[in-house]
């Protein structure tokens, strides 16, 4: 049988372990999906995912714009890259942030397809259904009903959180949870609980918050609250109270946070629900109460305030005061409408002590004037009826008291008294209310008058009398409504009983309720209840005859009645004693005169008091009178009924009874008066002697047999009491008394606990109902009866627990149950014995009657509760069934098969048997794992012989018994754990069987069970361990395929504890047998190693260091790191895992294991292998090279650890001669060594070759510069070229990330200067070359202002033919880039070498521009020198360097290459205008214009660009100095389009390139010209003026037209800008313009465009004509009759009418300006041309409306003949453009002109 387990448990391990390599694995981690099915989903790579999921993500973009954010990071292209398991922790928990920001913000669109798309890309590609596994399924949750939901439950990973373990049956089945199983969850799972509300605040606090996320969180949490606090209900009260404070700890937190989010409206309603269910269903005091309420309108708003009010009305009428906190009272009056609000919320809920609140709130405020406003609120909510009666009374209540005791002397500014008693005065005449409030007068205790007086008005109604009989006094109304009642009542009682004898009897009395309802009619008049008295149906005659009288008015003393009634029936009972002289011992009224001065009124005490005042003075006095006469006991034979009904009642004697007064009673009467409790603490003291007094000194010394009666006394009459609420207080006065002399309570009190226990529930509970009883109470008065040492009174407990057909009442068995676990204690052993099998049989031995009453979970719930000795346990336990015996058993498989008979019935039988065993068997150990007794060593020698049976019963019975071996395993574990600290008790090793526990690891698949094994096993292996030596090496097996998989804190623990107890003692054994401890353990490696991938992550790292820990890191580490590498091959985790596992260590521990570890390597490539044999799994699929290539991979990360070479820097660093220092430098020799060797092994596979370098890399960055620079002159030596690239490439990282200020590296690198220099010079190997430059490069940018000399020669050495003159481009890029950095480091020292540089830099530079294909990486280069040269000796770019730089940037610019080489190339020029002398750069330009004119208009541009960054550079000084200069630039530039346009070609210009250019220009020379003055400008202006008109040559007078428009374009900007400031320039220009509108031509394309721009030049003279300068004939007259020539032309030149306007504006001050003007325009009316009349007519219309009169006034007699000839044109056009003039006129002069055209 056992084979075949572990034959099932093997085979479930083989089917269960997976390979990193394994592609099937990796496919199935590939197919979770929420879109696609798993095969489909399998075969999909991520740029397919990504480019669907992205569009799902824009579509979501374009719905909210706050997921733009998230197209920056996990939906970027670098996206699809990220693999989250190669991230740092820091990395992966930014991720998580970022990921769990986008689910909470698309949560409310999860029902959109691009929602899902958007989610399916965190599910691909970041996995978030296993790392971020919480906020996934919160987010789902809202739609838990719907389809999608299992889809998503589809794809969670196994180990699921315990947060959503409810979820584990929806996952299987793939259905939706409902809505009752989340109910449950979360009231039951306190971190489900948690982890929803945590989401909730989180996603609410940063916006993300939405309707459905939130509905559903509110309705879940506040049915959780309620349920949850539904379970605190039951219990003893301490418990409930308790329950009820976790409830509370873990709910308000959240609440009050939730509370605080302002804005978030349906989060505070949510909350609101919640502090209703709180309230409604806990049990909370004020102030906690008060506190809520304060957060509720803490922060509420106007969408807020409806739900808080109902909240709040919630909260109002749970508290005991109705008073609100002053800033809820200030918030809620506050809301607008507070009274319309309060009546639509009345309708549906209890507003009552809320509006109480706030009346009183506004009483209490009255002495700030602004609360005088409020009163209106208090009349509006009495009159509404917003206050039940009773809150209404108390309102006027306080409203009268606030007015009676209102001091006005305090706010003598304040009318209060007024408002006060306006507002009694309306309520006193309101028709709804004004009744109660004369009532509320009336029957106040104020004095009326006195308030009236204060108030100054009359606040009684006074009704007038109805007839004319004033002086006829009137009757109070209610007094005698009241006697006309009694005497009603009087009428219905009999004369006579029939049968009564007392109303004390427990049978029913058919006259009681009449004369209870007459006397409390009487109860309030002396003289009616003198009449009751005399009711001959009480036969008061009689009253010490017989107990009618007397019983009556002790039902009414002791009944529920109200005060007066009480105190009335006393009071009668006085009244006769008074009246009667005492001839009878009426000792029946003692205990109900106890009774009555217990009572919680004082006047009822009072009343007691007098009445044993009177007794004690009748007794006395009929002692006296007559002393030998035998007194009769009243109602000794039918005081509580028929003596046949009667039961038995003992009496005091005579002599008894008066001491009974006297001693008793009398010395207390004041005290009782004040205190109802002080009668029960008296008697207490009296019964039990003045020994145990408690109360005070001068309890009377009363003889035990006086004590003895008065117990028997006491409890004969509770016994034969019908009042249930006589016996509570009588029994709870007795309770203290535990027996006095030897007569026990118990035994007095027992019968009635007899009685009571044969009522059958339905009587017991209409008494309760009808007395007003708490069940609870009466039921634990009566069970505090019995006592521990009572038998009698324990064979009734045992009645009332156990099920019968009587069924007494339920609440008497709950009280039975407590009252056995609150005597437990005091019981004997063989009580306790027999008790326990009783309750035992009662908790498995359910019938359905018990289990209907709970019988069977009381019982349990009681043996859980109670305390069991050792002795007790071990009775329990050898009484078990076996479950292992053949006639315990099942029938064999056989009989099962083939009967067909009677076997069902027989087989049913056993198993109902076997079912009742198990059960019993899984009671006792429950009890014995819950027992803080159940810790004895002898409890050993019956657990395991249990746990025995239990084995052969599960393999007999093939039963799954885990639950059962956990109970054993756990109970033994206490004795062990017991043992180890006590020191009385030590385990002997006999009767412990290490094999069962072993046993039960491979028979059982219960995690528990198995953690309970490992955990009872590691415990014996400390205190015992010789016992289990022989028993671990399965363990570590098992261990490897369960326990170490699982993902609780708790398996942690027990894996722990294996370790530390089981490991030591085996390396110690190991070690004794002299074995190789490595190969020997390699089983145990095996098994962690196998288990890593299963266990938690979060687990792995302190699990495997306290593994190498407890075995030996010296030994052990590498040997573990070598197993992980070769069990997950390729796994950059892995790697990750063991580097920061071999981290933990020392440096000499980490050194020694990589020692070892490449010994291990090249052990694997020999042929006969040894120790990696054993350690490795070698087979045909996997070659040793590739094992050792996947080792190797480690190494890189270990000796590159910034831990370990920082703690090896130090150790190397000590100065006293440390020990480790010596071990270190020995073993980085010895791994150097080893690694060469194993690299000339492996010289012929480059894949492990190039894996041998990347460790040598790693080892050779262990050591400092110095010695790292010392061992790599070592490495020189040899001809190995691909190491010394290496080494190279390992100084250069070293460099890059070494402080500069560490002197010692320093040192180091530069003397090792001269080595690159002899590499670079020496070496023919290209890639060596390019390490050494790259190396040299950096060792002069950190070190080199450190040695300028030796730079210097560097620089010498590079620039020649194996640096700067090689031929090779990527040697050239980096000698240039080595160069500039040089430059920055030498400056002024580098200068001998220019001469050198430059040539061979703008070589460069021209080759990298002209080259195939164009070398962008060189031309960057040389532009990074270029730079470093202008900003830190600029003075040496000048002259031909400076023109060969601008002719080699402008083709550059000319040759299209790229963004990148055009802002480097900018990004000199712009430093070359600001850095480079002006001068120089002025004449630089100017010689390179026309090398920058034939690259191209990009290049010109750039050249324009460098000009205007050295005009805004410069000062006002230095451009007037170098004017002349910049003329010259100006002069070139402006003749650009003459030269393009002149002689056109393929190459030239187009026109819009020449604006473009031109544009620019014009703006440069302006801020040119704001830099001069006058003096300066207006030479260099005439030097223009003249190049412009005046051609110097025949080529240039051929193209003078285009230099004309140029110039002309320049005019225009100039006097558009300066404006007024250069009209006085006018005069330069008067000329040339009139002779260039002389000249022309219409024909003439270019004629026309100098036209046009010459009048724009000329509007804009006129426009900013400030000075009249136009105004003067010598500017004037010319420029009319060329102007107004071209009007036939209009039509081609569109700023002509313009131009004609703006002259006419700027001389209408001249009158005889605007006549010439005017006559040469009306010149052209008279054309013969329709075109030329037409354009005149507009002319004419155009000024008219600029001037208006100043054109019209003067020269109106001169138009109106044209008017009127142009009216009668034949041209249409004209004869309207006329009338359109003649519109203007008349606009202008006011009237119509057709008359003066007659």
């Amino acid at each position: 049988m056992a084979t075949s387990s572990l034959a099932a448990q093997l085979a479930k391990i083989a089917a269960s372990s997976t390979n990193s390599l394994d592609l099937k694995a990796q496919k199935k981690a590939h197919s979770h999906s929420l879109l696609f099915d798993s095969r489909h989903a399998a075969t999909q790579d991520f740029d397919t995912i990504y480019q669907i999921c992205v569009e799902g993500f824009q579509e979501l973009c374009q719905i909210d714009g706050r997921f733009l954010a998230f197209s920056r990071s996990i939906f970027s292209e670098q996206s699809k890259r990220e693999d989250r398991t190669q991230m740092t922790e820091g990395q992966n928990k930014e991720l998580d942030e970022v990921l769990e920001s986008f689910l909470q913000l698309v949560g409310a669109r999860l029902l959109l397809k691009p929602a899902m798309k958007a989610v399916e890309w965190l599910v691909r590609r970041f996995r978030v259904h296993e790392y971020n596994t919480t906020c996934l399924v919160l987010t789902f949750l809202p739609y838990h009903s719907i389809p999608l939901f299992p889809t998503m439950l589809s794809i969670l990973p196994q180990n699921l959180p315990s947060t959503f373990k409810f979820l584990h049956p929806y996952i299987k089945s793939l259905a939706s949870p409902p809505r009752h199983a989340i109910v449950h969850a979360a009231s039951h799972t306190p971190v489900f609980y948690s982890a929803l509300n945590t989401y909730i605040l989180n996603t609410s606090r940063v916006g993300y918050q939405h309707r459905a996320i939130l509905s559903c969180w509110a309705s879940i949490t506040t049915e959780a609250v309620a349920s949850m606090l539904d379970q605190s209900g039951s219990g003893r009260r301490e418990i409930q109270r308790q329950r009820e404070e976790d409830v509370l700890l873990r709910t308000l937190p959240f609440l009050n946070e939730g509370l605080s989010m302002k804005k978030v409206a349906d989060l505070r309603i949510g909350c609101y629900m919640i502090l209703t269910v709180l309230a409604s269903k806990a049990h909370l005091e004020d102030n906690v109460l008060d506190a809520m309420m304060e957060a509720v309108t803490s922060h509420w708003t106007s969408d807020t305030s409806h739900a808080g009010l109902i909240c709040l009305s919630v909260l109002a009428q749970n508290k005991q005061r109705p008073i609100l906190p002053y800033k809820v009272y200030k918030a809620v009056m506050s809301i607008e409408n507070l009274e319309d609000d309060l009546l639509v919320l009345k309708e549906q809920y209890c507003i009552d002590k809320l509006t109480l609140g706030l009346v009183l709130g506004v009483l209490k405020g009255l002495e700030k004037e602004r609360d005088l406003f409020r009163l209106k609120f208090v009349r509006s909510a009495i009159e509404s009826q917003l206050l039940d009666h009773a809150h209404t009374s108390t309102a006027i209540e306080s409203i009268l008291t606030t007015a009676n005791e209102f001091d006005a002397t305090e706010n003598q500014d304040l009318d209060t008294q007024g408002q006060l008693a306006d507002l009694i005065l309306r309520l006193s005449e309101s028709e709804v209310i004004g009744s109660t409030i004369q009532d509320m007068i009336k029957e106040s205790k104020i004095d009326i008058d006195q308030l009236e007086n204060k108030l100054q008005a009359v606040i009684r109604v006074t009704e007038a009398p109805t007839n004319v009989q004033a002086d006829i006094e009137m009757e109070d109304i209610e007094p005698r409504k009241e006697k006309e009642s009694f005497k009603l009542a009087a009428k219905h009682i009999s004369t006579r009983t029939a049968n009564e004898i007392s109303f004390l009897s427990q049978s029913e009395s058919y006259i009681l309720g009449s004369l209870s309802e007459a006397f409390l009619l009487a109860s309030k008049s002396a003289t009616d209840l003198q009449t009751f008295s005399n009711f001959s149906v009480l036969r008061k005659s009689l009253a010490l005859v017989e107990p009618l009288f007397f019983s009556f008015l002790i039902r009414m003393w002791c009944g529920l009645y109200s005060v007066v009634a009480r105190v009335a029936a006393i009071d009668c009972a006085c009244s006769f004693f008074k009246l009667t002289e005492l001839t009878t011992d009426v000792q029946l009224l003692f205990p109900y005169v106890i009774y009555a001065l217990g009572d919680p009124s004082s006047k009822v005490r009072a009343a007691a008091t007098e009445l044993v005042l009177i007794l004690f003075r009748g007794y006395k006095v009929g002692r006296e009178n007559d002393k030998s006469r035998e007194w009769l006991i009243l109602g000794k034979d039918n005081a509580y009924g028929p003596p046949s009904l009667m039961g038995d009642v003992h009496w005091l004697p005579l002599a008894d009874t008066s001491k009974f007064l006297e001693n008793i009673l009398m010395p207390v009467l004041e005290e009782c008066r004040l205190d109802a409790s002080h009668i029960g603490r008296w008697l207490t003291d009296v019964l039990n002697g003045s020994s145990r007094n408690k109360t005070s000194k001068d309890t009377p010394k009363i003889k035990t047999s006086f004590r003895v009666t008065l117990l028997i006394f006491l409890s004969s009459h509770i016994v034969n009491s019908a009042s249930y609420s006589v016996r509570i207080r009588l029994l709870s006065m007795l309770s203290e008394v535990d027996k006095v002399g030897t007569t026990t309570r118990t035994k007095c009190l027992l019968p009635l606990l007899q009685a009571q226990a044969q009522q059958s529930a339905k009587d017991f509970i209409n008494t309760c109902t009808k007395e007003n009883v708490d069940e609870t109470a009466i039921a634990k008065q009566l069970l505090s009866i019995v006592s521990a040492t009572d038998r009698d009174g324990l064979r009734i407990l045992q009645t009332l627990i156990t099920p019968s057909d009587s069924r007494p009442p339920s609440v008497l068995r709950m009280a039975a149950f407590q009252r056995i676990r609150d005597i437990w204690g005091s019981m004997k052993q063989d009580m306790q014995l027999g008790l326990v099998e009783l309750l035992l049989g009662l908790a498995l031995e359910a019938t359905p009657t018990s289990s209907q009453e709970g019988v069977d979970v009381q019982a349990l719930d009681t043996l859980r509760g109670i305390m069991l000795s050792a002795n007790i346990l071990v009775s329990l336990l050898n009484s078990l069934p076996s479950l292992s015996g053949k006639a315990d058993g099942s029938p064999s498989s056989k009989r099962r098969r083939t009967s067909h008979g009677a076997t069902p019935t027989i087989i049913e039988h056993i198993e109902d048997e076997v079912s009742l065993k198990i059960r019993k068997i899984t009671a006792v150990l429950e009890l014995t794992e819950a027992s803080r007794t159940g810790r004895d060593v002898s409890l050993l020698h019956v657990l395991f012989p249990l746990l025995a049976d239990v084995q052969h019963g599960q393999a007999r019975l093939g039963a799954d018994l885990g639950y059962i071996q956990l109970l054993a395993l756990n109970s033994i574990n206490a004795v062990v754990e017991h043992s180890k600290s006590s020191s009385t008790e030590r385990l002997d090793g006999s009767g412990i069987r290490a094999d069962l526990i072993v046993d039960c690891l491979r028979s059982n698949s219960s995690p528990q069970v198995q953690q309970a094994a490992l955990l009872l096993m590691s415990n014996l292996a400390r205190t015992v361990p010789e016992v289990v030596i022989h028993s671990v090496m399965p363990i570590f097996t098992f261990m490897g395929s369960t326990i170490l998989r699982q993902n609780d804190d708790y398996s942690a623990h027990v894996i722990d504890k294996t370790i530390d107890s089981i490991i030591p003692p085996l390396m110690a054994t190991l070690r004794k047998k002299g074995s190789d401890t490595v190969t020997s353990a390699s089983e145990l490696l095996l098994s962690f190693v196998a288990a890593f991938e299963h266990i938690p992550v979060y687990r792995r790292q302190n699990l495997f260091h306290s593994l190498v820990e407890k075995l030996g890191p010296d030994d052990f580490l590498f040997a573990i790191l070598a197993m992980l590498l070769e069990k997950y091959a390729g796994d950059a985790k892995v790697r990750t895992f063991a580097a920061n596992l071999a981290s933990q260590y020392s440096p000499t521990t980490q050194l020694s294991a990589t020692l070892k570890y490449l010994d291990l390597v090249s052990d694997t490539l020999k042929s006969e292998r040894t120790i990696s044999e054993r350690l490795l799994a070698f087979d045909d699929a996997r070659r040793p090279t590739s094992i050792a290539a996947n080792l190797l991979s480690l190494l890189p990360q270990v000796l590159s650890s910034q831990r370990l070479i920082t703690r090896i820097s130090k150790t190397l660093t000590r100065h006293d001669g440390h020990a480790d220092a010596a071990v270190i430098r020995q073993g980085y020799s010895q791994m150097l060594g080893c690694l060469l060797q194993l690299m000339v092994d492996v010289r012929q596979d480059p894949i492990l070759y190039l894996a041998c370098e990347r460790v040598l890399d790693s080892l050779l960055g262990l050591l400092s510069m110095q010695e790292f620079i010392i061992s790599l002159g070592c490495l020189f030596d040899q001809d190995d070229v691909n190491v010394r690239r290496q080494g190279l490439v390992a100084l250069e990282h070293r460099i890059k990330n070494q402080k500069i200020e560490d002197s010692i590296a320093q040192k180091a690198s530069l003397t090792f200067l001269p080595r690159l220099i002899s590499v670079i010079e020496d070496s023919p190997d290209l890639p060596l070359r390019h390490t050494a430059i790259a190396c040299l490069d950096q060792i002069i940018e950190k070190y080199g202002k450190k040695d300028v000399a030796a730079v210097a020669l560097a620089v010498t050495s590079i620039c020649g033919e194996f640096g700067l003159g090689n031929n090779e481009p990527r040697v050239q890029v980096l000698t240039t880039l080595c160069l500039a950095t040089s430059v920055e480091v030498l400056r002024e020292a580098i200068i001998p070498s220019i001469p050198k540089i430059m040539p061979q830099i703008i070589k460069l530079l021209q080759s990298s521009i002209e080259g195939n294909p164009i070398n962008y990486a060189l031309h960057n280069a040389v532009y990074s020198f270029l730079e470093a040269l202008i900003t830190y000796i600029p003075w040496l770019v000048t002259g031909d360097y400076l023109d060969q730089l601008l002719q080699a940037s402008q083709e550059s610019a000319n040759a299209n290459m790229g963004s990148a080489c055009d802002q480097n190339r900018l990004d000199v020029l712009k430093l070359l205008a600001k850095q480079i002398e002006p001068r120089e750069c002025f004449l630089g330009l100017t010689r390179t214009w026309p090398n920058a004119m034939a690259a191209g208009p990009e290049a010109i541009k750039e050249h324009l660009e460098v000009l205007n960054l050295a005009v805004e550079k410069h000062s006002k000084l230095t451009i007037s100095k170098y004017s002349q200069i910049i003329c010259d630039i100006f002069l070139g530039i402006f003749d650009l389009r003459r030269l393009q346009l002149d002689s056109r070609t393929e190459d030239s210009y187009t026109e819009e390139e020449i604006d473009q250019i031109e544009e620019i220009t014009n703006q440069i020379a302006i801020k040119v010209i704001f830099k001069l003055n006058d003096t300066t400008f207006r030479p260099i202006f005439n030097r223009l003026l003249e190049w412009a008109t005046i051609p110097q040559t025949p080529k240039e007078k051929k193209g003078i037209m285009h230099r004309r428009i140029t110039w002309c374009n320049f005019l225009f900007v100039f006097f558009d800008t300066l404006k007024s400031i250069v009209t006085s320039y006018s005069s330069f220009i008067l000329d040339p313009s009139v002779a260039f509108l002389t000249s022309f031509d219409s024909q003439s394309p270019t004629s026309m465009t100098l036209t046009n721009i010459t009048l724009q030049t000329l509007t804009a003279c006129f426009s900013n004509d400030q000075d009249e300068f136009f105004t003067s004939p010598g500017h004037f007259s010319p420029i009319p009759g060329p102007l107004i020539s071209l009007v036939p032309h209009t039509s081609d030149l569109p700023h002509l009418l313009e131009c004609i306007v703006s002259l006419a504006s700027a001389t209408s001050s001249s009158q005889p300006n605007l006549k010439v003007l005017n006559t040469v325009i009306l010149a052209h009316m008279r054309s013969q041309s329709a075109t030329t009349r037409l354009a005149a007519v507009n002319v004419q219309t155009s000024i008219a409306q600029k001037l208006g009169e100043e054109w019209l006034l003067g020269l109106l007699s001169e138009i109106l003949p044209f008017i009127a000839e142009g009216l009668e044109d034949e041209d249409e056009g004209v004869e309207a453009a006329v009338r359109k003039w003649v519109g203007v006129v008349e606009g202008v002069l006011g009237e119509g002109v057709g008359g003066m055209l007659g």
